[in-house]
């Protein structure tokens, strides 16, 4: 950013230059900050590091988002324009020290002239939009702050864009100066300077030169000694953060493998820490982080909970990880109580586990393990879930499933609708083992989804099976709430079953059991094939194992799941089984905020089981959301989102205008 003079460089300024890294170096040490939590168990591997701090620190690709247009541009004019001026910096210093001469360009090379003006333009131009953002109607209500003094610091919020407004300025001015009095040939490709230097005489120029050059290296000088303490640290964290990110397990919960350290006779009681009270109960990693939080508020502008009232932020709850982590190592500023005081029990309660905050977060940062790792506290240290929650727990835990109906009538939705449905206790292998769940066995409106499933098997041919009453809860719901001894207990039970059967794959309806079954029993060792029920009834058409007569009519709109879409990734299959069941006279709409930005149910996270005191249901806004669409008829791929759509339909009163059906119910109802 400091650019070269026509005169000889004094040494006051490398004086000057020493003292500003030295108090950097000093400053950077919060980098460090982190190290004081628990050792981070996930693995590194070298060449993912390398991509995600290319892809996602350097091309910023987590920073565009057709959500975000407005701030997606601001993001990326600052951050480019801020690495295109360091890298022409860079260059320029080690040409004035003669180093690597034969491959660097000079800095009147008409090419590398225009791209540092364009970056200039670019880092200008993103700092007014940040502070436009911040300071006139188009300031997002979700963002911290709307004064120049953020962070506790003249320097920390909006003072810093000012800082860069004026460092660009100023390099534009040092460089019009050099340009007049240098006169060199390619002055033109220099255009922004070129032009401005026309506008006073080489002897004004001359005259301002020094005053101009200075003036730019100290505040360049100042905003590199006080960069750790400003917002502009994001950029160095955030770039780390990224990198040392395992894609593979973004968002999964960290084992805590209670059953097998209470069994063990050698392991030290203080090893197990049972959940997260105070910052350094945290890993280093969910540390870093904290500190690579861009404050952009995205997360929070995406987040269900958030928009329909509810007291949660989770862009709060992770500055205020930060707070204490600095609190502790740095001490500028008073620690204070991480649960309780800086974080609300009613915030940690209110989040559903729907992964919004986490599709937007552009520095990748894990907000739903940190969320949940603060609820084990709570479960297992200080035995505070919410009273309903604390209820379906223990019915969980007695009968194998939260509504807490005898274990033994796992089977009677079947035998109630005279359905003769395989057993896996009598076929022993299959090729299918169909996983009917919790909802599926016991809720009757899911109970219908199971029966069209059964349907569907049949007419395919499909060698299957069920467990039936050996079946039991994946424990989704107990995990997502912090009762992670009663989802062990659960997930070792399933597994000791299963162990016993042979089977190719199994097929679920839920999302939530193929979640817990697909990838957090792979923590437990399984390597089973789990596969969501609208991804196999696709390739049962795509082989022409079901013959369709599709005569759906009316307006359709899809409902996409959290599970199914955000954490696995399923958005096509369930539409194609949709529109292959439509007729002449049927379309499928989609809901503005569909596919990845859809918005949630309500039930994940175990909000199924106890209500949010503050805030409009978000199933209602949901479903509002989908009759807004005209649709007549709202489909979903999801036990719980079945649910919650269907008690909205009926609090809404349009149990006579709408109905609410599973992909499976609109396949069983096309079957030729």
């Amino acid at each position: 950013m400091i650019d070269g003079a026509a005169v000889h460089v004094p040494a006051l300024f490398y004086i000057f230059a020493g003292l500003a890294l030295f108090y950097f170096l000093y400053n950077f040490r919060r980098a460090f900050a982190a190290r004081i939590g628990r050792p981070e168990t996930r693995r590194i591997r070298p060449w993912e590091v390398i991509t995600n701090a290319l892809y996602y620190g350097v091309a910023q690709r987590k920073v565009t988002s057709r959500h975000f247009g407005y701030a997606s541009l601001m993001h990326l004019l600052l951050a480019w324009g801020f690495m295109e001026l360091l890298f022409a910096t860079s260059v320029d210093f080690l040409v004035e020290r003669g180093l690597f001469l034969e491959l660097l360009p000079r800095k009147d090379t008409p090419w590398f002239a225009a791209l540092n003006e364009l970056g200039g333009l670019a880092l200008l131009l993103g700092s007014l939009l940040a502070l436009a953002r911040r300071h006139t109607s188009a300031r997002p209500a979700a963002l911290p702050h709307n004064s120049f003094a953020g962070r506790g610091s003249l320097l920390g919020d909006s003072g810093i864009l000012i800082v860069l407004i004026l460092l660009v300025v100023g390099g534009f001015l040092a460089e019009s100066a050099r340009l007049s009095i240098e006169a060199p040939a390619a002055a033109w490709a220099s255009f922004v300077a070129y032009a401005v230097s026309l506008t006073l005489s080489s002897q004004t120029w001359q005259s301002l030169q020094p005053w101009l050059w200075w003036s730019h290296a100290a505040l360049a000088l100042g905003l590199i000694a006080l960069l750790p303490q400003t917002k502009l640290f994001h950029s160095i964290i955030g770039i780390v953060n990224v990198a040392l990110t395992n894609r593979a397990e973004h968002g999964m919960l960290r084992p805590m493998n209670i059953a097998a350290h209470m069994e063990n006779p050698d392991a030290a009681p203080d090893d197990l820490v049972l959940g997260v009270g105070q910052v350094e109960d945290f890993t280093t990693k969910q540390l870093l982080d904290a500190e690579a939080c861009t404050e952009c508020a995205r997360c929070t502008s995406v987040c269900p909970a958030h928009a329909v009232g509810s007291p949660l932020s989770p862009m709060k709850i992770v500055l205020a990880m930060r707070h204490n982590l600095y609190a502790q190592t740095m001490g500028d500023r008073v620690a204070a109580p991480l649960i309780g005081e800086l974080i609300s029990t009613e915030e940690l309660w209110a989040c559903t586990t729907c992964r919004a905050c986490m599709e937007e977060c552009p520095v990748i940062i894990d907000h739903i393990p940190a969320i949940i790792d603060m609820r084990r506290f709570l479960v297992l240290s200080e035995g505070q879930p919410p009273r309903d929650a604390a209820t379906s727990l223990e019915k969980t835990t007695q009968q194998g499933n939260p509504w807490g109906f005898p274990r033994d009538n796992r089977l009677k939705w079947a035998l109630d609708a005279g359905l003769d449905v395989p057993v896996m206790a009598d076929k022993r292998e299959v090729d299918v083992l169909y996983w009917v769940g919790c909802a599926g066995a016991y809720d009757p409106r899911n109970q219908e989804v199971a029966r069209a499933m059964v349907a569907i098997f049949q007419a395919a041919n499909v060698d299957f099976a069920v467990l039936g009453t050996e079946e039991r809860c994946t424990g989704d719901s107990a995990r997502r709430m912090g009762e992670e001894y009663v989802y062990e207990t659960l997930a070792n039970q399933n597994i000791a079953t299963l162990a016993n059967y042979r089977f190719n794959r199994i097929v679920t309806t839920c999302p939530h059991c193929l979640q817990t079954l697909g990838r957090d029993y792979r923590q437990l060792g399984t390597t089973w094939q789990v596969t969501h029920h609208s991804d196999y009834i696709q390739e049962l058409i795509d082989q022409g194992r079901l013959v369709l007569d599709g005569q759906l009519t009316g307006t359709v709109t899809y409902h996409d799941a959290c599970y199914l879409g955000r954490h696995n990734g399923i958005y096509e299959s369930p539409r194609n089984v949709v529109a292959r069941t439509l007729g002449p006279e049927g379309k499928l709409v989609e809901m503005p905020l569909s596919r990845s930005q859809s918005f949630c149910c309500g039930a994940g996270g175990g909000n199924m089981w106890y209500e949010v005191s503050k805030g409009e249901r978000i199933n209602l806004n949901r479903f509002d959301q989908a009759v807004a669409t005209g649709a007549q008829t709202v489909v979903t791929a999801c036990s719980f989102c079945m649910i919650m759509m269907d008690d909205a339909r009926k609090v809404r009163g349009e149990e006579e205008r709408v109905q609410v059906k599973d992909i499976a119910e609109l396949i069983a109802d096309s079957l030729a």
